[in-house]
């Protein structure tokens, strides 16, 4: 079975961080790969090699913008 890993739904993301400051493997970072209009830096999986798909930062976000893929 393969892993599954976070995919960010940018439309949705406030960027709040909470998915960030989540993960117990330090996987996730703020990038500015996905940068807005404002300027803003969005969530990023920056180490999949570490992820393990635990699924933590999505069940902490508060708006459901990321799915376990």
């Amino acid at each position: 079975m393969a892993k599954t890993v976070p995919a960010f739904i940018d439309n949705i993301c406030m960027a709040c961080r909470v998915c960030v400051i989540a993960c117990p493997f330090g996987c996730l970072d703020m990038t500015r790969t996905g940068i807005d209009r404002y300027g803003k830096a969005y969530p990023e999986l920056v180490s999949p090699e570490t992820c393990t798909g635990c699924g933590i930062c999505a069940r902490e976000c508060p708006v459901d913008a990321i799915e376990m893929v």
